[in-house]
């Protein structure tokens, strides 16, 4: 049965000391390997309550229970919980740590800078695509001013072409079926005539890239084109007189 009673005497230094028993006159002996929570010094006058036991003839205490430390963290305990419970129950917004956080100074320059970055940003942007529309349409022109370079410079290579080109029996379907006006445009083929058609030929005719037959209008602009004109694919025979199955035969 445990017995209760108080420090009377303690011996930091040898490790022992003497508990005043409440029901007895002697005082009785204990050692500090029996005292729990060694580590926190013992007080004079501190409730204990203790199992008593004998070795050879001698009683000392043990299995010693510090009642008042045990109070002691008892008490330290349930105010700890209330505080924990009281800040559980006050409410995040009445703290004054976040109501100076909500109107900092540096929050709101931060803000501006950001929005000014991104204003900044946005402009750059924009800038850039209409440069890339810019460059993209001064291409584009270009492009279309080249192509028409290269059109004009084939024109001029080729030269003015007639509008409709006939074949030799489309020719021959023509000036044969024509009136007495299309008959009078017909030149005699004669090797006499062909140094007058020479002679002649230069004042109405020029070289303009044409070879054959099909595309000459008459007798007198092939012979022009046959005696002056390089690369002429007219005189197959290479008697002097071309496009004889064209004309000659009329």
């Amino acid at each position: 049965m445990f017995l209760e009673g108080k420090i009377k005497s303690y011996n930091a230094e040898r490790g022992f000391g003497f508990i005043q028993q409440n029901e007895q006159v002697k005082d009785l002996f204990f050692h500090v390997t029996d005292i729990p929570s060694r580590h926190i010094e013992l007080k004079l006058g501190e409730k204990v309550k203790y199992l008593i036991s004998e070795d050879q003839g001698n009683f000392k205490a043990v299995n010693i229970v510090r009642l008042d430390l045990k109070q002691q963290q008892a008490t330290e305990q349930a105010l700890q919980s209330t505080i924990v419970e009281d800040h559980s129950r006050e409410p995040i917004s009445a703290s004054p740590r976040y109501e100076v956080a909500s109107v900092s100074p540096l929050s709101k320059i931060i803000s501006f800078v950001g929005v000014v970055i991104i204003v900044v940003l946005a402009v750059m942007v924009y800038g850039k695509y209409q440069g890339y529309r810019e460059q993209k349409q001064l291409h584009a022109q270009q492009l279309m001013q080249q192509q028409q370079q290269i059109v004009e410079e084939q024109r001029k290579a080729q030269g003015d072409l007639p509008d409709q080109v006939l074949s030799e029996q489309g020719l021959h379907n023509l000036h044969g079926t024509g009136t007495s006006e299309l008959r009078r445009d017909v030149v005699d083929v004669t090797p006499k005539s062909t140094q007058a058609v020479q002679q002649a030929a230069p004042a109405k005719f020029s070289c303009d890239g044409r070879t054959h037959c099909s595309q000459m209008r008459s007798y007198e602009e092939a012979v022009f084109f046959n005696n002056n004109c390089p690369n002429t694919k007219m005189d197959g025979n290479n008697d002097g007189e071309p496009c004889e199955r064209q004309f000659k035969n009329r």
